[in-house]
């Protein structure tokens, strides 16, 4: 039981979080029917999970591939701080910090 009000919980702040920022004008959250994978019209924890960590896989590897400026499919530090000076220093410390 506790499970399905966490879920209820998560879903209705992500519910929120997409209705308030669709009304300031901003980029609409995901879409529900690509979160509720079964289309039972209920998204479960387990498809919340799914579909958020699909999402951080997704990102990380843009991520990847954008500090990656020698395309080798590894990353130097030379590489990390390189991205960091390109974006003005403002994504985290470096291995020195």
């Amino acid at each position: 039981m506790k499970k399905g009000w966490i879920a209820a919980g998560l879903v209705a702040t992500l519910a929120l979080t997409a209705g308030v920022a669709f009304a300031q004008g901003h980029r609409q959250g995901p879409d529900f029917a690509a979160m509720d994978t079964d289309g039972d019209g209920a998204v479960t924890l387990a498809e919340f999970t799914a579909f958020a960590q699909d999402r951080a896989a997704s990102r990380a590897e843009r991520m990847f591939t954008r500090v990656d400026a020698d395309g080798d499919g590894m990353v130097t530090l030379a590489e990390i701080e390189a991205a960091r000076a390109a974006h003005g220093g403002r994504h985290g410390k470096s291995a020195r910090d």
